[in-house]
């Protein structure tokens, strides 16, 4: 098989990175944007000719393998077609949908465009999604020959050409947009606080914080992992990139392989809550929703906390349950050194923040954060980056897009075809009608509904079918918009760790050396107090920052004391051991504790309040005497005994 050389490949890759980054900051340079189908038509066609260049037919490529002929003339294909309907900018900027004639031109190159597309969907994000989306293509072709309630009218080539690659409704709608206009300049600020050693620097921090505590290891995971995740928005980049480092030295101080890569992968996938990245569906959500991505950001600050808060109780109660006391050799001197030496590189991020609440556009902070990073480099000699890093920085950035942007746009024709053809009007009634007007039982399946799609879906085309299916019927119910939208969000994100589908448990089993079954279970239950959190920000929106000071406060403490409860009851330890006649009313009172009516409140408390003095009694009870602790070879007793 003919092959394309491997620096031949790079140079091609860092053209179209080098050429989509100049298109994407080019409206601040001209000071006006570009017709919209000429921008998404440029993101979206330097993403597939990346895509067939990074992936083979089974399997992503080394970065320094050669590449089949055969691949390299798709990816020249994809920018062929791409290419077509970026010169039709003007042209379908004034043209009228379903009104207006559609080219023979447009039907080759846009059935060109969707086969290249569905390809390296499969290539990116496998068969799942790719097989989803050539089914709903198959049910606008079939929609006359289908019984009740899927039979529609049906449409004929040119309408569905139309209405895919010539309107803002499918392929080159909301999910694209997001991409296009919004993720990637966040994408590109990560890729550049990585280069520079902020992600080193997260981890340096994370170990000083936490490396003399119990379980010290995997506490500093959960907080590297957060902090990697508030620029990342990715779970498995956060699991590949800070798990190389967190999961050897959670094994080399006593934490079992399958619990060191549960511990990663539960901590990572809480990056995409996170702010002030959250992952590209966080973005989609503004959109959708039609409020600031600010506004969200400031919605999620408190459900993010408290998910790493349950993660790291949980971390803790499992530590001391298992006797994993201190350990005087973890590397924080070292960390410490690494901390002084690179402290500056957390300046850029404040100075993000500073910008989306201050309401910049995303594309100015984008651009600005990424100049300040560069500039903020150069203060040590260690993180100074230079032409080569920046032009690496720029190439990882744009590969990184690669694995947004076309999801998305495959995520755009499912999309599509649900408000087409009424689909998505009908089963939001029928979800409905089956949980009989329930606000209850409509977010058990809303939750069900959209784990399912994120365990065959990347988090952004999950949330966005969940959103068009479900959002509307919670609103029906009463919950306000972006409530209902985080909901579905929230456990979009969770998918990546729940089985048999955890996408981020799989990519921490594989550094752990963990089975891949065992590491998505642990790594489930670990998550199972986090998702406390998205029903008690449906129920009332307190702990979204939402009502009077008073309100939040007593919303947030509530909730926080059942999150807590719910983490110490999985670990296993409060005071001391917990045995299962006491974990099981510890957990039960947790969620008693997210409705804000004073009856659960009392009785929610109440549970937690025997089950802690319960074990402050035994703990007391069980202590050592002096005679104890000074006899030689005397056996520990109380909460050490168990340890």
């Amino acid at each position: 098989m003919s092959m394309l050389p491997a620096l031949a490949a790079r140079v091609f890759v860092g053209i179209v990175a080098i050429v989509l980054t100049f298109v994407e900051f080019l409206p601040l340079i001209r000071g006006r944007s570009l017709y919209e189908l000429t921008f998404l038509g440029t993101h979206l066609g330097a993403a597939l000719a990346i895509t067939f260049v990074m992936f083979g037919p089974r399997q992503r490529r080394d970065e320094n393998a050669a590449v089949p002929l055969l691949d390299f003339v798709l990816a020249l294909l994809a920018l062929v077609c791409a290419g077509y309907f970026v010169t039709q900018g003007l042209r379908v900027s004034e043209r009228i949908e379903g009104v207006d004639e559609v080219y023979t031109a447009d039907i080759v190159f846009g059935v060109g465009l969707i086969v290249l597309l569905l390809e390296a969907c499969r290539r990116a994000t496998g068969i799942v999604l790719a097989g989803v989306a050539v089914a709903f293509i198959a049910f606008i072709f079939l929609g006359p020959y289908l019984p009740e309630p899927l039979t529609h009218r049906g449409m004929p080539l040119d309408r569905f050409i139309d209405l895919q690659v010539l309107s803002t409704e499918a392929i080159f709608g909301t999910p694209i947009s997001a991409s296009a206009h919004m993720v990637f300049y966040f994408i590109v600020v990560g890729a550049f606080l990585e280069r520079s050693g902020a992600g080193k620097l997260f981890v340096d921090l994370a170990y000083c914080l936490t490396g003399r505590a119990w379980g010290g290891a995997g506490k500093a995971s959960v907080i590297s992992s957060g902090l990697f995740g508030t620029v990342s928005g990715s779970a498995v980049a956060n699991v590949l990139i800070t798990g190389i480092v967190t999961i050897p030295l959670m094994k080399r101080t006593g934490f079992k392989p399958t619990m060191a890569g549960a511990i990663e992968a539960t901590a990572s996938t809480g990056g995409q809550l996170a702010p002030p990245v959250m992952g590209a569906a966080a973005f989609i959500l503004a959109d959708i929703v039609g409020i600031s991505y600010a506004d969200v950001v400031y919605a999620a600050v408190v459900p993010a906390l408290l998910y790493y808060f349950s993660i790291f109780l949980v971390v803790d109660a499992y530590a001391r349950r298992s006797g994993l006391r201190p350990d005087p050799l973890l590397p924080v001197a070292e960390s410490l050194a690494g901390l002084r030496e690179r402290w500056h590189l957390l300046l850029p991020l404040f100075f993000m923040i500073y910008l989306l609440m201050s309401q910049y556009s995303l594309r100015l902070t984008g651009a600005v954060t990424t100049l300040v990073i560069i500039a903020i480099s150069w203060l040590r000699p260690s993180t100074r980056m230079w032409i080569v890093a920046i032009y690496e920085a720029i190439v990882r950035a744009v590969r990184a897009t690669v694995e947004v942007a076309i999801p998305s746009a495959v995520a755009g024709i499912i999309v599509g075809t649900l408000v087409q053809t009424g689909m998505a009007l009908k089963l939001q009634r029928w979800l409905l009608d089956v949980a009989g007007g329930s606000l209850a039982l409509s977010l058990i399946g809303a939750m069900i509904l959209t784990i399912i799609l994120g365990m065959g879906m990347p988090t952004a085309a999950a949330y966005l079918v969940a959103a068009i299916l479900v959002a509307p019927a919670l609103q029906e119910l009463g919950v306000p918009a972006l409530a209902a939208h985080l909901f579905i969000f929230y456990f979009a994100i969770l998918s990546m760790v729940t089985p048999p589908v955890a996408l981020a448990s799989y990519a921490a089993a594989g550094l752990s050396g963990a089975n891949l079954w065992n590491s998505g279970l642990v790594a489930f239950a670990l998550a199972i107090p986090g998702f406390l959190i998205p029903y008690a920000f449906t129920i009332d929106q307190g702990i979204l920052l939402q009502g009077g000071a008073l309100h939040i406060v007593h919303v947030i403490g509530t909730v926080a004391i059942g999150v807590a409860a719910m983490s110490m009851a999985t670990g296993g330890y409060a005071l001391g051991p917990l045995t299962w006649p006491w974990r099981v009313p510890l957990f039960c009172s947790a969620p008693l504790l997210i409705a804000p009516e004073p009856v659960t409140d009392l009785i929610g408390v109440a549970g937690v309040v025997i089950v802690l003095g319960y074990q402050a009694w035994r703990y007391k009870m069980r202590r050592p005497t002096s005679a104890d602790e000074v006899r030689p070879g005397a056996a520990p007793v109380g909460p050490a005994a168990s340890q």
